[in-house]
Parts: C-alpha cells; structure tokens; sequence
C-alpha cells in the first residue's frame, strides 16, 4: 500500500469539496481501490476512524458485494 499516493488522492478528493460518503466510496471502487486502500482514503476525506470507515465502505452501496468475501477472508485468518 503506497500511503503517499493514498494520501495525494485524498487531498485531491477533500480539494474537489465531495465530501458525500456514497460518491466518495463509488469513486473509490471506480478507480479499482482495494478495500483496504478505500477504507484508509475514506478515513482521511470523511474523518472517520479506520474501523468507522470500514463499516461505512461495506455498508456503502459501491461495496456491499465485497463484505461476505472481506468476512470470509477474516474468519480465514481467524482459524
């Protein structure tokens, strides 16, 4: 994950005034983010926390397809 690109992004999209979480995270998936590179950006322009940001991402209408498979990673790792 390039966090300075990540970064440059964000500011770029906080620089542009969108704001609204559904355009933010359908752009996100748009430009082929991973979830976990959407979910770091999303905090940074929506000021959530991490774990807020991905409870909102997954909630989001642009990535709710991706929560079972994101779970089922998770609970992978988990065993």
């Amino acid at each position: 994950m390039d966090r300075s690109r990540l970064d440059g992004l964000a500011l770029s999209i906080t620089g542009r005034g969108q704001v609204e979480r559904e355009p933010v995270f359908r752009e996100l998936r748009e430009l082929g983010l991973s979830p976990i590179e959407a979910i770091y950006v999303a905090s940074r322009v929506l000021g959530l926390s991490l774990p807020e940001a991905k409870t909102a991402i997954y909630a989001s209408t642009a990535w709710r397809d991706q929560q079972e498979d994101w779970q089922r990673l998770q609970s992978g790792l988990e065993e």
